[in-house]
C-alpha cells in the first residue's frame, strides 16, 4: 500500500528554518535503519531539486538532522490547532493580546457614536 511520509531537514546550529518535502512510498517500518536512509535520500533529492541546491549545498547551509513522520492531513490539523488554541490561550492570559469583541458590542458601540 502506498504511503506519504514527510521528510523534514533541520538546521544543526538550532535554528528554526526547516526544509521539508512530501515523499510517496510503500509502507516501509521506520524503525528499519536502511528503509529510513532510504527514504531520507529521496527527500534530500526532492528538497535539493526545489530548492535549486545540490547535496553539498545542504551541508553548507547546516541541513543535517533528519526527521521522518507519517503524513496525514487530519492528525496535522489536529496538532496546529490545538498548538495555536495553547499558544492562543497563553497570550490572553498574560495581557500581551487581547479577546475580541462580540459583533453586537461592535455596533452598539458604533450606534452610540452615531447617535452623538
Amino acid at each position: 500500500m502506498i504511503k506519504e511520509y514527510q521528510v523534514t531537514m533541520f538546521c544543526s546550529t538550532g535554528a528554526y528554518r526547516p526544509a521539508s518535502c512530501i515523499i510517496k512510498s510503500e509502507e516501509i517500518d521506520l524503525t528499519d535503519k536502511v528503509a529510513k536512509k532510504k527514504l531520507v535520500n529521496q527527500g534530500v533529492q526532492k528538497i535539493c531539486a526545489k530548492r535549486y541546491w545540490t547535496s553539498r549545498d545542504l551541508q553548507k547551509y547546516n541541513y543535517t538532522k533528519a526527521k521522518i513522520r507519517e503524513y496525514d492531513k487530519e492528525a496535522i490539523a489536529k496538532e496546529n490547532a490545538a498548538r495555536y488554541e495553547a499558544i492562543k490561550e497563553a497570550h490572553y492570559a498574560d495581557g500581551s493580546w487581547k479577546k475580541p469583541k462580540s459583533k453586537t458590542t461592535q455596533s452598539n458601540e458604533w450606534l452610540s457614536w452615531k447617535k452623538k
